[in-house]
């Protein structure tokens, strides 16, 4: 860790403390199960990982080896693609995501690791693609839309039995004629 001291009057001062910055190919860093080491020790600092397909950097604080904090996703020109939040190595908090041009792409929500709460899935276009509910991890239940915004997903799960429509049928409403036929609108 790079820190700043300023003494005056025989007193140092701590102006600024930068975390250590290391890169994801850097040959002092090692993994033991779900811990990252660096140079022998628990990592504490940023881990940068360069993912050249994508002209993207992920930056993720570490504190005592396991991912903590934020963790952020840049565009080589600046723009943040995403941001996450870690506690202890879990997943915690809101994360969201970007497209490149700025426009949403995903919200969710983490409690100790696991999907909690509302999530969200947008297209590059903007459309809304899906919404979930979960509770602690179980999902109560999903929509999916289509790029044109008819909905093809709608279901709740009541005792682990999903109730509604859960496959790939369009959603058009039915109702039957006097002669018990079918028809469709």
């Amino acid at each position: 860790m790079i820190c700043t001291f300023l003494l005056g009057g025989g007193v140092a001062f701590l102006l600024h403390c930068d975390p250590t910055s290391v890169r994801l190919d850097d040959p002092g860093l090692s993994r033991q199960g779900e811990f990252v080491f660096y140079q022998g020790q628990k990592f504490d600092g940023i881990l940068e990982m360069r993912m050249d397909g994508l002209a993207t950097v992920r930056r993720t604080s570490y504190k005592n080896g396991l991912p903590h904090g934020t963790e952020t996703d840049s565009h080589y020109n600046g723009r943040i693609l995403a941001e996450r939040e870690f506690k202890e190595g879990k997943k915690s908090g809101i994360h969201r995501g970007w497209f490149p041009d700025g426009s949403k792409r995903f919200r969710n929500r983490f409690l100790d690791g696991k999907y909690h709460g509302d999530q969200w899935e947008w297209r590059p276009s903007g459309v809304l693609y899906s919404y979930a509910r979960f509770d602690r991890g179980e999902v109560v239940g999903k929509k999916m839309w289509r790029e044109n915004g008819q909905i093809y997903m709608n279901f709740v799960l009541n005792g682990n039995r999903p109730f509604g429509m859960t496959g790939g049928k369009l959603c058009n409403q039915i109702r039957g004629d006097e002669n018990g036929n079918t028809q469709q609108f």
